[in-house]
């Protein structure tokens, strides 16, 4: 089975499965049907009832296969992480009850599994929940039920059942599930925080449910629905820990990979003329287990702020390195491990793991969660090219390839440019601006390599909130310059040994 690489991709499967019911499945049902089920005294909206059964059936299937929820399996490639039916006993009936579908993680420590997704699916004429009182949205009609509220239809039996399906689940395996989805076929409703939801002293927070009134919906709104059940995207989801979380979340043993990183705040301080930026930053952590997790470790409050005196910035670095390193070793102590980061290169050139882990993830709104692999900050100490002129405005002028019509002199939040005309780590090229800010597309996406930005956005890995760093001195330089679309008009020199 070809895995889906990104929610383009996604897209187009969506978009395939509809046509494929209406010209491959479909046709074939009715032949079917004419031969075993053509009687008279059949009524012919009992067998339309049973052909919607199937399109859902068969949306649903194609819907999660196209999410790499994999449902069959050949000997050659990964065993299977969902399955369909899947029986357990009811805590609150004490008896057999069969979920839909239930996707899952194997777990090397005992080799149980662990849950990750449930999936309930209902009748194709049954219609979104109705609230007995006024609701502003469908995500607040589904909170109140979930708290106890009357709702209209059997919304409130539904409810219950995938809360008794989320809590035995948790009994029987000691792990909540990371998403829980009701679908009818057309509308999905996705639950994000089953914890929250289902379980005691939970708020069923309506912004941690998210309502798709149908498939056009769905396709409208494909890259949350990619994003948020994605299998790698699932299965790597983990809020951030601290070390002394590690050793309750996971056995040393099962990690076998760690790059760092950086959780970075942009923020536009407001001055007297004019706005300048603020960096602060705090280092990161991220363990791959042997079965594709990603975790990220964390030591909060501990943060650093980019410096506006340009002398001051070696310091800067190197304090970030030094915590950087620190919280490694606290890592490594905790799990009894000797890890060693790896290069951010290798993470680029593992497309399974780069879905799981793109190298720059916004959080919100300017809150940033970065990959640095071997390194410590997304900004060098010095470039790795010397001598370049590049770095000041007027010499790239005097060459007739200034970026702009007039030097950057003053930290800038507009174009974001932290670094000023002249500084080693400023870049006022013009042919290296119109790259980094050129678009990904599909017809130049395997020319960019793997990249963490969707079509539409800039190549640049940074360029939300950096736009002039030297790429000689960013920790996305041999990254970037990898791809064979970007070129740089400065070279760093070959050295040869004679023989």
């Amino acid at each position: 089975m070809n895995r889906v690489r990104n929610a383009d991709e996604f897209l187009l499967r969506l978009r395939q499965i509809k046509g494929e019911y209406e010209n491959i499945f479909a046709p074939e049902l009715e032949r079917i049907r004419k031969q075993y089920a053509s009687r008279p005294e059949v009524e012919k909206r009992v067998i339309e009832d049973y052909l919607e059964i199937h399109a859902r059936t068969y949306f649903v299937n194609a819907f999660l296969a196209a999410l790499n929820w994999r449902m069959d399996w050949q000997p050659t490639d990964d065993l299977p992480n969902l399955i369909p039916e899947v029986f357990v006993r009811s805590e609150e009936r004490k008896s057999i009850r069969f979920l839909d579908y239930l996707g899952f993680e194997r777990s090397p420590k005992d080799e149980g599994y662990r849950p990750l997704l449930i999936v309930e699916t209902k009748r194709p004429g049954a219609g979104l929940p109705l609230a007995l009182t006024p609701a502003a949205t469908y995500s607040e009609i589904i909170s109140r039920g979930l708290r106890g509220e009357r709702l209209g239809n059997e919304w409130n039996e539904w409810l219950n059942t995938l809360r008794d399906y989320v809590r035995s689940v948790k009994a029987r395996s000691a792990h909540y599930p990371k998403r829980v989805v009701i679908t009818n076929g057309d509308w999905l409703i996705l639950f994000l925080d089953p914890r929250d939801a289902f379980l005691n002293g939970g708020h069923a927070d309506p912004t941690q449910i998210l309502v798709f009134k149908n498939r056009e919906d769905i396709e409208k709104r494909f890259t949350e629905v990619f994003q948020h059940l994605e299998h790698q995207r699932v299965l790597g989801e983990v809020g951030a820990l601290t070390p002394g979380d590690l050793p309750f979340q996971v056995d040393g043993r099962e990690v076998d990979r760690a790059l760092h990183g950086l959780h970075l705040r942009y923020i536009e301080q407001p001055g007297i003329y004019q706005p300048a930026p603020v960096v602060k930053l705090a280092p990161v952590v991220f363990l791959r287990t042997r079965y594709g997790a990603w975790l990220r470790v964390e030591t909060p409050p501990q943060e650093y702020t980019l410096p506006h005196r340009y002398e001051d910035l070696p310091n800067h670095l190197n304090e970030v390195d030094q915590a950087a390193l620190r919280l490694l070793n606290n890592v490594n102590r905790q799990l009894g491990t000797s890890l060693t980061a790896s290069p951010l290169t290798e993470h680029y050139d593992n497309e399974d793991d780069f879905a799981g882990l793109p190298g720059v993830q916004e959080q919100d709104s300017d809150r940033f969660i970065l990959v640095t692999g071997d390194k410590t900050h997304y900004i060098l100490p010095k470039p790795s090219v010397t001598n370049c002129p590049y770095h000041e405005w007027q010499a790239c002028r005097r060459n007739g390839v200034s970026s702009d019509s007039s030097p950057i002199v003053a930290r800038s939040v507009n174009p974001r440019s932290f670094f000023i005309s002249g500084e080693l780590h400023h870049c006022a090229h013009r042919d290296v601006n119109r790259a980094k800010s050129s678009q990904i597309t599909p017809d130049n996406r395997a020319r960019c390599g793997l990249r963490s930005g969707q079509d539409g956005q800039a190549f640049c890995e940074i360029w939300r909130f950096e736009q002039y760093l030297c790429c000689r001195s960013c920790a996305f330089e041999e990254v970037c310059t990898k791809a064979e679309i970007f070129r740089l008009p400065c070279q760093r020199t070959v050295v040869t040994m004679r023989s």
